[in-house]
């Protein structure tokens, strides 16, 4: 065990230092809390995903204190992690951050997993997590930069789906979670941060299971990063100075600036929670689309054209034939979306997706990008919708960010409505409203009592 905390290698470092050992103001302690919530249900219903539910089931594991959500089982911090982060993402309705990234879901099922272990209580959970979250949306944002020029130099599409792009997110959630010691936390840190689990390649397109376990080992090894900064093992500050430095020049505003505002400005009140189970690039269509004054007449719909920034053109796929493809596809979503006046999460099962009347009008639709919204992009995700009849009228919308941004913010009783629905899908008939109670107020619980109505 570290006798004496590790000096900072670099002033950003040091900023980090600093603030974990800050207070944390109480209206983002209930932020923290939403967000651990949000995350909790959106595992406990991605945990129902085919073939996630049957494997949580019979994959063998070792014994251990830490709740798989969804499963009657308990297991080692690091495996549960591993599943949970992988069911998180399943759904695509877990939280995220406009600049951050998926930032919550790699960090709530780490800490939740470590924090099982160590007996914590929940105030303590929704700490870490905060904490946690406040330095990894600023690390994604940075280390998006450095994503950028490794997709010009390789034919894949590398990424971390969801999650952190680094291990960081689980590694410090879940060390605050059970060890108070500053040294154990830095070094938990800068055992992280030299860490990154990557898919080599993204095939959401095609939407296989496989996709998602890429989240789950980034969990995974973040809480292995923890055990081992737990158990003496040092992280090295060259390291930190090597990889991170860079970042001061390649980005317009420097990287140490954004970390001297932890603790003043805080991340995660700018987080967003989706209203629609699919990915956030389709969200800002559908979202176009009920702006639209009156009532829209599907059937007599010539073609469908879509304007936003160029990440989002990607998601142009017609004929998605998966769950995960269905909710990566604007034609899929929005013609579901003009079929059935909502989305829901039955509309992505398979039997849905290749319903022949939906896949018609999806075959109208096509996707295009507008400098407008690039420009903007990331902090607005916005698109434009145009509706072309065949009698030659046109009806347009225009969004310029999501529902549910915090700009637009989901409100309490939708956000309670759509808790339910996610813990209802996952859990056994007359088990989610017992769980409903401890995961809208995680700070009011411990977390044993969490993980075991998370089990049915």
């Amino acid at each position: 065990m570290t006798t004496s905390p590790p000096d900072p290698a670099s002033p950003w470092e040091a900023s980090i230092f600093d603030f974990l050992e800050r207070p944390i103001p109480e209206s983002v302690l209930e932020r923290g809390a939403m967000t651990v919530a949000d995350v909790l249900a959106a595992t406990v219903s991605g945990s129902a995903v085919e073939p996630y539910e049957a494997a949580w089931e019979s994959v063998d594991l070792p014994d251990g204190p830490s709740t798989v959500i969804g499963s009657s089982r308990t297991t080692s911090p690091v495996q549960a992690a591993t599943l949970n982060g992988a069911a998180a993402i399943a759904q695509e309705i877990e939280e995220g951050h406009n600049t951050g990234g998926h930032v919550g879901s790699g960090i709530v099922v780490g800490a939740l997993a470590m924090a099982e272990r160590a007996d914590a209580d929940g105030e303590i959970l929704v700490e870490s997590c905060v904490k946690a979250y406040e330095i990894c949306a600023r690390l994604e944002e940075a280390i998006f930069a450095m994503k950028d020029r490794l997709n010009e130099s390789v034919p894949w599409l590398v990424r971390n789906p969801h999650a952190t792009w680094t291990t960081v997110g689980p590694a410090l959630a879940g060390v605050l979670c059970t060890d108070p010691d500053p040294s154990v936390a830095r070094e938990a840190f800068r055992l992280a941060a030299n860490r990154a689990v990557v898919s080599m390649d993204d095939p959401y397109e095609a939407g296989p299971p496989s996709r998602n376990l890429t989240a789950g080992a980034s969990a995974g090894v973040g809480v292995t990063m923890a055990q081992l900064a737990a158990a003496g093992i040092p992280g090295s500050p060259d390291v930190m100075r090597s990889v991170y430095d860079p970042f001061e020049e390649l980005l317009p505003d420097g990287f140490a600036e954004r970390f001297a505002s932890l603790g003043d400005h805080w991340a995660i009140t700018e987080n967003y929670f989706k209203p629609y189970p699919s990915c956030r690039y389709t969200h800002a269509p559908v979202d176009a689309l009920r702006e639209i004054d009156g009532p829209i007449d599907s059937n007599a719909i010539d073609r469908i054209v879509v304007e936003t920034y160029a990440n989002a053109v990607d998601m142009a796929h017609t004929e998605p034939t998966t769950l995960t493809g269905a909710k990566f596809s604007i034609p899929y979503v929005l013609a579901r979306y003009l079929r059935s006046g909502e989305l829901r999460l039955e509309h992505f099962h398979p039997d849905r997706v290749a319903d022949d009347a939906v896949r018609a009008l999806a075959d109208r639709v096509t996707v295009r990008g507008a400098d407008e919204f690039d420009d903007a992009f990331p902090e607005n995700w916005g698109a434009r919708v145009t509706l072309e009849y065949a009698d030659g009228r046109s009806a347009v919308g225009e969004r310029a960010y999501p529902a549910g941004d915090h700009r637009d913010p989901i409100a309490p009783a939708a956000f309670d409505e759509r808790l339910r629905a996610l813990l209802d899908y996952g859990l056994p008939d007359g088990t989610a409203e017992d769980a409903f109670a401890v995961v809208r107020d995680p700070r009011a619980a411990d977390t044993r009592e969490i993980g075991a109505l998370l089990r049915p």
